[in-house]
């Protein structure tokens, strides 16, 4: 989950509030943590399910209670998002290797919901950071120290060592936790007398998730916009892989369409907690409700969403739209149990 680098008193009020309600329930072992999850996921998250289900054929007994850091049914709330995007980074790498055991670390395999996933061939890739050490410092949104470029160490990350392959395990991971998150609404509804206070962790969880799409469309298009000019060898071989530009085109589709249906989502909820009276304010930072407040970070998604209109994103994004129009008229997506 993501939080400010600085703090106001109401949400210290909101975390005490949630701090204090979580140490009021009932502690679980990690069998129990992982249960608990299983089960919200199959109602409100299939595609989540899916994922935790596959990796644990793959690999017997997966720790993912671990991403959950406490020990309560709150704590697996919270980080059901969590658990969702790092298992699907096992997914990616797992299914892989059952679908081409002799050559796994060659391949990916990105999963697109339901059954549908695509394997994709790695093609010869440039450190992720070249790339980013000429974005402005202006545009060094939230997770780009984290991903692409931090002056004061080397990433480790596959989402430098892969370069677009592994920013776009990345951008997956961030769909299918995002997801998690929006579809929890429905849980919200379901279990709690639907407060203020109640709502507070459900916006706190997706918000600091949803800026990700942006972040890494950003990423995405920027490292081909470098290749491009840069290295032409392997911008056309990764071009021409019509599984990364199917992935690219349809988790851009997807992510963009949960977003949409989010907003509609939380227009709702705001609706339901005016008629209870609750003051509700929204600006780029944060919401407010009464004295709740869960950070938003509009203005980064705005910052980007601004970037992105400027004709080198678009050309790019028109280059990749045409590729997978040819794509699919000869590769159609991948599916698989």
């Amino acid at each position: 989950m993501r939080y400010p680098i600085y703090c106001k008193w109401l949400i210290i009020t909101a975390v005490v509030f949630s701090f204090v309600s979580a140490s009021a329930q009932q502690q679980l072992n990690p069998k129990e943590k992982r249960a608990y999850a299983v089960r919200l996921l199959q109602k409100y998250n299939p595609a989540g399910w899916h994922i935790l289900r596959q990796v644990d054929s793959m690999a017997y007994r997966h720790p993912y209670d671990q991403y959950a850091e406490g020990n309560t049914e709150y704590d697996v709330r919270n980080a059901l998002g969590t658990i969702v995007h790092e298992m699907n980074h096992g997914y990616s790498a797992l299914l892989a290797w059952k679908l081409r055991p002799k050559d796994s670390k060659n391949h990916i395999c990105y999963y697109l919901g339901g059954e549908e996933y695509q394997l994709v061939k790695y093609t010869p890739v440039f450190p992720t950071d070249k790339m980013g050490r000429n974005i402005p410092k202006n545009l060094r949104t939230f997770r780009f120290d984290t991903y692409i470029f931090n002056p004061k160490e080397k990433i480790t990350l596959a989402s430098n060592e892969l370069g677009i392959y592994g920013l776009m395990d990345e951008w997956v991971a961030y769909y299918h936790g995002t997801l998690t998150d929006v579809n929890m609404h429905c849980w919200y509804r379901e279990n709690t007398p639907g407060n203020a206070e109640d709502w507070y962790d459900y916006f706190q969880n997706v918000c600091s998730a949803i800026n990700a799409h942006q972040e890494f469309k950003f990423f995405c298009l920027s490292y081909l916009i470098y290749a491009q000019k840069n290295h032409p060898a392997e911008y056309r071989a990764m071009m021409q892989n019509h599984g990364l530009v199917q992935t690219f085109v349809q988790i851009n589709e997807m992510f963009g369409q949960l977003l949409g249906n989010y907003e509609i989502i939380k227009e709702q909820v705001f609706a339901e907690l005016r008629a209870k009276g609750v003051k509700i304010k929204e600006d780029d930072e944060w919401i407010y409700l009464n004295r709740f407040g869960a950070g938003n970070y509009l203005s980064e998604y705005k910052l980007l969403a601004k970037e992105l209109q400027k004709p080198a994103y678009q050309q790019m994004l028109q280059s990749l739209k045409t590729a997978n129009k040819l794509a699919l008229a000869e590769t159609p997506v991948s599916g698989g149990k």
